[in-house]
């Protein structure tokens, strides 16, 4: 049974859509995902054409009706993270109202209760995700458990001066280059004052929780796929998260004598 929607119940759907496409993107789902999700859901409610333009920070939608009345929203994307549990949690969402067609109230109930569901604790990021994840790379890359310490304490204190920059709204460029600065400096130091023996090790470890590899990841499948604008965009601002990354930990070294 085809569904019998009034023009307002339409418009509800087109920024319900919109809802889940930034959802989307905003937990670093890849750009053809974005508008895939989008284009089912307005095709299963009887909308005749359905023309998606989504890249890293914005989201156009252009909506044909039956009788030729177009609806446009334009959407931007301002923060972007990873959140692979809210990708998967709005996929399963997309297919149950591609499958069962369910009215815009529920779906905005579901959606509610995605953004409800709790994350990880905060504690848990900065101890066994930053900390954690710092202290085994700098093992891998030759350290010793010394200097796993101090790349624990630099991992955790990443972690935190990330959020704080997050939260006072600072650029994806400057957060990367003084979480960077402060890792090396923390790492001359340590080494300096003998608490530590490799500060080649500590900064490559715990900068290692930086690095942009989900986002080179993207960029290169959305190009493969042919989106070239967004890969594009998403190379470019990988590119500039390296750049920030080498420029903190390049000054930092030269400040503190380390190279």
């Amino acid at each position: 049974m085809e569904p019998n929607l009034s023009t307002f119940e339409y418009q509800r759907l087109l920024n319900t859509a919109m809802d889940i496409g930034h959802f989307l993107l905003a937990a670093g789902a890849e750009t053809y995902r974005v508008e895939e999700s989008i284009q089912r859901i307005l095709y299963a409610y009887g909308v005749k054409h359905a023309d998606v333009f989504a890249i890293t920070n914005n989201i156009t939608v252009t909506m044909t009706m039956a009788d030729d009345t177009c609806y446009t929203r334009l959407r931007r994307v301002y923060s972007r993270s990873t959140n692979y549990q809210m990708v998967e949690d709005l996929n399963n969402l997309s297919r149950y109202i591609c499958r069962e067609r369910p009215s815009v109230e529920e779906i905005r109930k579901q959606i509610q209760e995605m953004q409800k569901k709790k994350t990880y604790p905060e504690w848990a990021m900065i101890f066994l995700g930053f900390g954690g994840i710092s202290m085994w790379f700098t093992l891998f890359f030759g350290g010793s458990w010394q200097d796993a310490a101090v790349a624990f304490v630099a991992g955790a204190m990443t972690r935190v001066m990330f959020r704080i920059m997050e939260y006072l709204h600072t650029s994806s460029f400057f957060i990367n280059l003084s979480c960077s600065l402060m890792v090396t400096m923390m790492a001359v130091q340590a080494v300096q004052y003998g608490l530590a023996n490799n500060s080649d090790a500590i900064i490559i470890g715990t900068l290692m929780t930086l690095v942009p590899g989900v986002a080179i990841t993207n960029a290169m499948r959305d190009m493969i796929a042919g989106d070239l604008v967004a890969g594009s965009m998403k190379g470019v601002e990988a590119l500039l998260i390296a750049l920030a990354l080498a420029i903190g930990t390049g000054v930092a070294l030269i400040a503190m004598g380390g190279v």
